[in-house]
């Protein structure tokens, strides 16, 4: 049994807190990993940091764990810890319970750990609602379409036109309500036949989801009168 000797006879309870386990040849990092008491706490108690000790009672179960396991008289360095409590005006009453408030400051919740972490978060979203976003534009803008055929105001000879362009291979076209097939290059061609007179063309190019491009032609079929 290790039998301490004071040596300190003030209020201190550091110094002998740090003289008990040096005396029994541990470090604080193998009697943190034996008593499974944080480091830092034990760092507190030998050193007095008292502004980083959130509730002296549950230090002081920490304080009594860690006499008894270094051997040390555990009534001895609990009369120290209290002594040094009043000192600092920072003794409270077993029944109290709650930690005393302490003000943090902004820096205190600084880790970098936690930076890299919402860094990354939000890298990551800003990737995501830019691609989103690239998505929902290439999706909503209408496509791309020319005619190459028939001329606006041109004339026919004969009751029929035909109709051809380009647009995107994806997109969807109509001429006159009457759907064209698009080839894999864009290209599409339909043959429609038209009545004796003026008639308006529309061509009209649209993916699934978004909105349409429309040309329209104007074409002239004048077929000649019978004669007698």
């Amino acid at each position: 049994m290790f039998i301490h000797k004071s040596i300190n006879p003030s209020s201190h309870v550091g110094p002998d807190l740090r003289e008990l386990r040096e005396r029994a040849g541990w470090s604080r990092e193998a009697v943190a990993r034996e008593t499974k008491i944080h480091e830092s706490s034990i760092r507190a108690l030998e050193e007095e940091r008292f502004d980083e000790i959130l509730d002296p009672v549950y230090a002081e179960r920490l304080l009594r764990a860690y006499v008894n396991f270094l051997g040390g008289k555990e009534k001895y360095f609990v009369q120290k810890y209290r002594s040094c409590l009043r000192e600092h005006k920072l003794e409270r009453e077993p029944h109290e319970k709650l930690p005393r408030r302490r003000h943090i400051r902004a820096l205190d919740l600084a880790v970098l750990s936690r930076f890299v972490a919402i860094g990354g978060f939000l890298l990551f979203a800003l990737i995501l609602g830019g691609y989103v976003y690239l998505q929902v534009r290439t999706i909503s803008v209408p496509p791309p379409l020319s005619v190459e055929a028939p001329l606006d105001g041109a004339r026919l000879d004969q009751p029929m036109v035909r109709v051809q362009g380009k647009t995107s291979p994806e997109a969807t076209v109509l001429i006159n309500d009457r759907q064209a097939i698009v080839k894999t290059d864009g290209t599409f061609l339909i043959d429609l036949d038209v009545p004796r007179g003026t008639v308006v063309i529309t061509i009209s190019a649209k993916r699934r989801h978004g909105q349409a491009t429309t040309i329209s032609r104007r074409v002239i079929y004048d077929r000649p009168l019978p004669s007698f």
